[in-house]
């Protein structure tokens, strides 16, 4: 099956070059991760010639969203075996960024996943030489994992799950996975659901561990009055107005958001609204969106330069979401009115904030659910309905608080799947070193 993907991938390299070199030089992101991910850089010199150097583990997450979720494994397995044991790979511009903020304190060295080729994924072994792999959520790729094996490196897939439509996926190319699947010494999955579904495309059960979701285990974002005040003088935000974070916004989400926006302001409430896009190049399209529907939106960069008081700021940089999430009185979670799946609503959970969240949440459904039945979160479904429940929230404040205690009791009652983890992969070196 290897050789088949390497034949077809070189292929489709040779046949597609005129393409994809444009497709690089012109495109800033991929300019600058190209040769980092072709290439990988040595680690810092002075790399100790110990047990712990010698048994590296390599942890990988895919982009922003695995780089959040793996924080708290990070930190645990630093605590537990030394940072100077462990080395962090993301595969995108903005999951390196994030890592490098949230990360990189934990861990020894923080690089660049490598494209799938041969050549690349040697180079990446030669240089961290692991001596087992964790990899977050999901990143699949044959030459990788087939590498590890041939190496008899031990790999694992921790806080797996299944969406309805990788499912789908994974059921019609079933011949190609199971080989690959295999590979994994355990996978961790988050539920019951997950689990089955996994047999279904071929996972040994006595490879697979329901442990939970370790996103549960990230640590909240704590903010005083004092820091509150601040960040509300930064962000030059009107003394008293309620404030409305829309956090990891989709193309085609804003639209709606403005819509909502407008109907907020026109039943009296003079609120912020602070919009996070997911792709922060994204920043000052959505400010047009905005401005084009009568609503004035600037973007931090912009604020920071000319400061006034705003009705919308829209985030032009990563790493700030959390805090923002803290600082709100509503929290509209996107990903959700438009089919992206969804994103976490555990981060405005774990700060006790009322969340809303649209109908398309497949890739935190279980999360999205619990939240629900609790009492925790409201789904809504256009902009009339997000308009008309940021409102309720905004004026009734004993619901508010309400809603934002219920979000709060399912992230707590629900953490400890890193220690679960960290069983798992413990015991199965353990079984493996000498």
């Amino acid at each position: 099956m290897v050789y088949v993907y390497n034949v077809a991938m070189g292929l489709a390299i040779f046949l597609l070059w005129p393409i994809w070199v444009p497709l690089v030089w012109n495109r800033k992101k991929r300019r600058r991760t190209f040769i980092k991910r072709l290439f990988m850089d040595a680690l810092p010199r002075g790399d100790p010639e110990s047990i712990d150097a010698r048994r590296k583990c390599w942890i990988h997450a895919l982009s922003v969203g695995e780089v959040l979720s793996a924080e708290p494994l990070v930190k645990a397995l630093a605590k537990k075996h030394g940072a100077r044991s462990l080395i962090f790979t993301a595969s995108t511009q903005t999951g390196v960024e994030m890592a490098t903020r949230l990360i990189a304190p934990h861990v020894w060295a923080v690089r660049y996943f490598p494209y799938d080729t041969l050549f690349s994924v040697n180079r990446a072994l030669n240089v961290i030489k692991p001596r087992r792999v964790v990899i977050v959520e999901t990143d699949i790729w044959p030459n990788f994992l087939y590498r590890l094996k041939r190496c008899r490196i031990p790999v694992y897939l921790v806080n797996a799950r299944l969406s309805d439509r990788s499912f789908r996926g994974y059921k019609r190319a079933g011949r190609l996975m199971a080989p690959l699947l295999s590979v994994f010494g355990h996978i961790c999955v988050q539920t019951d659901s997950d689990r089955l579904r996994s047999q279904a495309i071929g996972v040994p059960d006595d490879r697979l561990k329901t442990v939970g979701n370790i996103k549960f285990d990230q640590a909240p974002a704590r903010m005083s009055i004092v820091e509150r005040n601040q960040y509300k003088e930064k962000f030059n935000l009107t003394a008293g107005a309620p404030i409305w974070v829309a956090g990891s916004t989709h193309e085609g989400e804003e639209d709606i958001l403005s819509a909502a926006y407008r109907e907020v302001c026109a039943a009296g409430i003079h609120a912020v609204l602070i919009v996070a896009p997911r792709d922060p190049d994204r920043a000052e399209a959505v400010c047009q969106i905005f401005n084009r529907s009568g609503c004035d939106a600037v973007t931090l960069s912009q604020m920071e330069r000319l400061p006034a008081p705003i009705r919308v700021l829209v985030i032009d940089r990563i790493g700030m979401l959390r805090n923002l999430y803290a600082l709100a009185d509503v929290a509209f979670v996107g990903g959700s009115l438009v089919r992206a799946g969804g994103h976490n609503p555990l981060e405005p959970a774990s700060v006790a904030k009322p969340i809303l969240f649209g109908p398309h949440t497949d890739d935190f459904r279980w999360i999205c659910q619990t939240l629900e039945k609790a009492g925790g979160a409201i789904r809504v479904h256009d902009a009339d309905q997000l308009a008309a429940r940021v409102v309720d929230l905004i004026v009734d404040q004993v619901d508010s608080r309400r809603v934002g205690r219920c979000a709060y009791g399912v992230f707590a009652k629900h953490r400890g799947a890193v220690a679960r983890t960290l069983t798992v992969i413990d015991a199965a070196a353990c079984r493996r070193d000498p």
